[in-house]
């Protein structure tokens, strides 16, 4: 499959890790993973230091798991429900020179990299629910940490897509139709 200007999209390129070699890296360091796991030790040094860390996190998991899994699912759905609107805010004239440039691709990674956290977090909170119903009290404590900081940088990863989303209205917003 080809463009007007000759650009050849290959298999690769369309495919999750294709697109991370066309991003980069730096996607997955940004200031979202920072903040989530500056939060999440924060959450975890002080539930230890205040009480038994066994007990406090077999609780906090018990109380907080099926809330998380609720709003993870929740998410997962409207971070693709933001794919489809911002897929409807490229101007179609622009698409063949986006393409060239790998903007595109740029533009458009970042959504399957937001589902692909809310999956992950997704599965973690449904393994938090059966370690919890089968009493494995020696995985819970792993997996609410992981569980609360998957959730918080899925969290702040999906709201540094809004950005990504305002910039490009405003840009398709500049752009007189033709």
């Amino acid at each position: 499959m080809t463009n007007n200007n000759h650009t050849k999209i290959t298999f690769e390129s369309t495919t999750f890790w294709g697109l991370l070699k066309i991003v980069g890296i730096k996607e997955f360091l940004s200031w979202s993973l920072y903040w989530a796991f500056i939060l999440s030790a924060g959450l975890i040094i002080f539930i230890i230091r205040n009480n038994s860390p066994g007990s406090d996190f077999v609780t906090l998991a018990s109380q907080l798991s099926g809330t998380l899994l609720g709003a993870s699912a929740a998410i997962f759905g409207i971070v693709i429900a933001a794919l489809t609107l911002t897929i409807t805010l490229f101007h179609h004239s622009l698409l063949p020179a986006m393409l060239e440039r790998q903007l595109l691709h740029k533009y458009l990674f970042p959504f399957w990299y937001a589902v692909a956290l809310w999956c992950v977090n997704i599965f973690v909170g449904l393994l938090l629910i059966i370690f919890i119903s089968l009493k494995q009290v020696c995985f819970i404590p792993f997996a609410i940490s992981l569980e609360l900081f998957l959730f918080l940088y899925a969290t702040f990863y999906t709201v540094s897509l809004t950005g990504l989303v305002i910039r490009l209205a405003l840009q398709r917003a500049q752009i007189k139709s033709k």
